[in-house]
């Protein structure tokens, strides 16, 4: 049985990564596009869950650091012309710092201080961004920040879904892993980890400077997908529906994000062209995932899984994630 679910998996993940190859060659330019940020937004949103789903705790301003990569990479590859291998790594290293530097803020108080406090820094890095007119103001900044064998879109599509992978099989590695165990029992009883002489601090900030590394990596490819970097990057809306991502799909599991992430950008992105209450759609959609699934989308595969678990049926490794 084991053996049949674990392959079944494997062809599952193999036909939608063959579809994902495929799309772009069979879609029209915008939709490419689409599709390009569907990934990048999904993305985002399972390394949000890393924090919110795996480890219980509220980023409310996520998108801070989405947006500070988009400009840390942006500024170096077209203000200073890095290479692009350099401004990428560059920037993702000012990102970490970034992070570290504000999660060990952030983490000084209790569980509500450190969201309000996460918020706070969204807030204050959104209104330098836009009042600051040395990096664009609310205009951004512009320009050709893609290299030359990326810019058409379905190039560009399948350089984003490679690197989409690697970082889910990074992602899926370290949430399969013990130090997953940890992250879930910080989530469900951080007292008993506490009383087992695990210094919570540094182990929640390990856990925050994960999770800012994958969503900073999301940053640098939306900035080459829209051409530049953006006040709107760092906007507390934008940090809001990361978190409706994870609760449309399903926090407890790993593809529940992605889902999330796919329905919340159609919307935000396609939805929105025809009609102005895109916002009162994503309203009902986020109020039928609370009554009519718990958990989300996902979240009946793992109630199932538990009914199983009481009822001594034997399941799958992972069925309950």
């Amino acid at each position: 049985m084991q053996w049949t679910y674990r392959n079944r998996a494997f062809v599952g993940t193999a036909l939608v990564v063959i579809a994902l190859v495929c799309l772009p060659f069979l879609l029209p330019g915008t939709w490419t596009d689409l599709l390009t940020k569907i990934l990048i937004m999904a993305l985002f949103a399972t390394a949000i869950n890393i924090e919110v789903g795996y480890a219980g705790m509220l980023p409310l301003g996520q998108s801070m650091f989405l947006g500070f990569s988009a400009y840390a990479y942006t500024l170096l590859f077209v203000r200073f012309a890095f290479p692009l291998g350099l401004a990428v790594v560059a920037a993702l290293a000012l990102s970490i710092v970034i992070n570290i530097v504000i999660g060990f803020l952030c983490l000084r108080g209790e569980s509500m201080t450190f969201g309000l406090l996460h918020m706070g820094f969204n807030i204050l890095l959104y209104t330098v961004v836009n009042k600051w007119l040395a990096i664009g103001g609310d205009a951004g900044i512009a320009g050709p920040i893609r290299p030359a064998f990326l810019t058409h879109s379905v190039a560009f599509n399948l350089f984003v879904l490679v690197v989409v992978l690697i970082c889910y099989a990074l992602m899926r590695r370290i949430m399969t892993s013990p130090f997953a165990q940890m992250a879930q029992g910080l989530r469900e009883n951080e007292e008993r980890l506490r009383f087992l002489g695990i210094d919570i601090k540094r182990f929640q900030l390990v856990i925050f400077t994960i999770s800012g590394f994958f969503t900073s990596i999301a940053g640098i490819l939306l900035a080459m997908l829209n051409g530049g970097a953006f006040p709107a990057y760092t906007s507390v809306l934008l940090s809001t529906q990361g978190l409706m991502m994870c609760l449309i799909g399903g926090m407890y599991t790993f593809v529940g994000p992605t889902i999330g992430a796919a329905i919340t950008t159609i919307i935000v992105t396609e939805v929105s062209n025809y009609t102005y209450l895109w916002q009162g759609i994503l309203g009902v959609i986020i109020i039928g995932c609370v009554l009519a699934f718990r958990g989300g989308i996902l979240g009946k595969r793992k109630d199932a899984a538990r009914s199983a678990r009481g009822n001594g049926k034997a399941l799958p490794p992972g069925d309950s994630r």
